[in-house]
């Protein structure tokens, strides 16, 4: 029985296990380039660090945002720990959303939708095409491999 495109019929589930590596892959990749952009200014920002938004100081607030941008990015693509990733990644841009919340529409929407993409993430999980899926895949009681990722 073929619903037609728009149908409720499920994907196949290796389908869905492509889909779900593509957007990790995407969400980890397109966040790269801002921790890059941070380590080459990194004189400049350690000087004054968006106000140091979390109260600790400029340079460990930018250490932190580098560390978030670059190598939970990194680790996220990889789907290696993608879920303490993408929470440390969905709380950086909680933090700059919150702190661009006043700046207008253009300013704030960019890290509101990196912020849904890593929740959804950490929510979901790496999937099946990730380093997790081959460190922790448990056992079922039935027996059969479950993957958490």
């Amino acid at each position: 029985m073929n619903m037609g495109i728009f149908g409720s019929r499920k994907l196949p589930e290796e389908l869905q296990d492509l889909i779900l590596m593509l957007f990790r892959v995407f969400a980890g990749l397109m966040m790269l380039p801002y921790g890059i952009a941070k380590i080459e200014d990194y004189e400049r920002l350690s000087q004054n660090f968006y106000g140091d938004p979390l109260g600790i100081g400029h340079v460990p607030s930018l250490v932190l945002n580098i560390f978030a941008q670059v190598v939970c990015a990194s680790t996220l693509t990889l789907g290696l720990f993608t879920r303490v990733s993408a929470f440390i990644l969905a709380f950086n841009m909680m933090v700059a959303t919150y702190y661009h919340w006043y700046d207008g529409l253009d300013k704030v929407t960019l890290p509101t939708l990196f912020m849904g993409m890593y929740l959804l993430l950490l929510l979901i999980g790496g999937g099946r095409y990730s380093i997790d899926s081959l460190l922790f895949k448990p056992k079922r009681r039935d027996g059969r491999i479950r993957y958490l990722g």
